[in-house]
Formats: C-alpha cells, sequence, structure tokens
C-alpha cells in the first residue's frame, strides 16, 4: 500500500468500477497518476525498468536477464538472454543445455558451450543489424556484463555501464574478482550499480497492473 508523499496514495481493489464500488476507490488511480509529476522515475531509474521489462522475454533456463541501450535519453536497442533467433528455447525444453552432462565435450569448457547470446550482446547485435549507430552511448542492464561481454562493449563504443545485480557466477568472490576487471578500463568505461527507488518501483507497480492511461483528473471531459 502507498504510503504518505506530499499526499495520501490508496490501493486500487478492483480494475474497473461497480455500481457498489466508492467513488473514493475508483478514483485512487487518478491520485497515483497525479503524483507521477512529483514522483517521476530518474533517466537511470527509467532506462533499467525498461531494461527489467526486456528480461521478461528472456528464454534463458538459469535466469533472465534484459538490457536497454540509450544515448540522448532515447532509447537505441534492446535485448534480453537466450538462444539465438529462430532455434529452440531452453526454456521450452526446461533445460540449461551446458549443464547437462550429455552435453559437455572434453577439453571444452561447459559454460563455452552454453546456447545463450547475452542480454547486452543481443542488444549490441540488434544495433549491428540494423545500423543503428551506438558510439558513445550507455548500456542499462539488469545483470552485471561476463568479461567477454564487457570487452565487446567497449569495442562498440560504449562509454557508461548501469547494472542492477552483480554477476554472481561463483561462490569463490567471482563478483569482486569481475569488479576489479571493470576497473582496468575505468578510462574507457565507466561501470556503476543501480538500484531503482522503492518509490519508482510503487509506482512503475501499479502502472503495470492497472490501467495505466485513465485520466489524471476526472472533471476533464
Amino acid at each position: 500500500m502507498f504510503s504518505h508523499w506530499d499526499g495520501a496514495f490508496r490501493m486500487c481493489p478492483n480494475r474497473s468500477k461497480s455500481a457498489s464500488q466508492p467513488e473514493d476507490d475508483f478514483n485512487c488511480h487518478s491520485d497515483l497518476s497525479e503524483a507521477l509529476s512529483r514522483t517521476r522515475p530518474s533517466w537511470n531509474e527509467y532506462f533499467m525498468l525498461m531494461a527489467k521489462l526486456c528480461a521478461t522475454r528472456s528464454t534463458c533456463y538459469s535466469r533472465p536477464v534484459g538490457a536497454v541501450i540509450a544515448r540522448d535519453k532515447r532509447i537505441l536497442a534492446t535485448g534480453y538472454n537466450g538462444a539465438p533467433p529462430g532455434s529452440w528455447h531452453c526454456t521450452d525444453r526446461q533445460e540449461c543445455f551446458w549443464r547437462e552432462p550429455q552435453n559437455q565435450i572434453p577439453g571444452i569448457e561447459p559454460r563455452d558451450l552454453s546456447r545463450a547470446i547475452h542480454a547486452e550482446m543481443n542488444a549490441v547485435a540488434y544495433a549491428a543489424r540494423y545500423g543503428i549507430h551506438i558510439n558513445g552511448s550507455t548500456l542499462y542492464c539488469t545483470l552485471s556484463p561476463c568479461v567477454h561481454c564487457f570487452k565487446t562493449l567497449i569495442s562498440a563504443g560504449i562509454v557508461e555501464v548501469y547494472f542492477e545485480h552483480i554477476y554472481d557466477f561463483n561462490d569463490r568472490g567471482g563478483d569482486k574478482a569481475l569488479l576489479a576487471y571493470y576497473e582496468q578500463y575505468a578510462d574507457l568505461i565507466q561501470v556503476k550499480q543501480l538500484s531503482i527507488s522503492e518509490t519508482s518501483l510503487e509506482i512503475a507497480g501499479r502502472f503495470l497492473q492497472w490501467i495505466t492511461s485513465s485520466r489524471r483528473h476526472e472533471h476533464y471531459s
């Protein structure tokens, strides 16, 4: 339930008005919409929220990841992790291909057999396929880039990365090693962790859950 941010906010118990529903309850979404003018997400939060939505399309059985490439406050490309376009999805077969013993090849690191293309790589590939210029842009990703993706981002001209969750790829301090790895390229690309505020998450959640474009002011015709 909403707390007080310069005014009272109420939960919407139903999606549409009924004869027995109080008028105050029906207007609660309009109260929320009005709050947007005072509590809009920052641009960084806005793009990270978009990245989180991209992750809903993920077909990776291990974990969902979404990415957005933006420049000058405009989205240039998006991506999510999963198998190459046109091939079968690991989520459909409910298996992580490289983890299955029968799919492993002696002498090859099992992770190198992964069928998934990482979200940030898919975003870069999309831009390349359609001739979208991404030099000097910023990447927003729900997971910090692996070392392979990170080097590609630098080569593609990405100058800034915001991630939500650190890539915890092992239980032996791999996340700290990854952050240290980024540091050696600090003169080429900046990497920062971003946490979306509870307020922005709450408002975004309501806009997704209820009808987004109801009138802000009930007295407007």
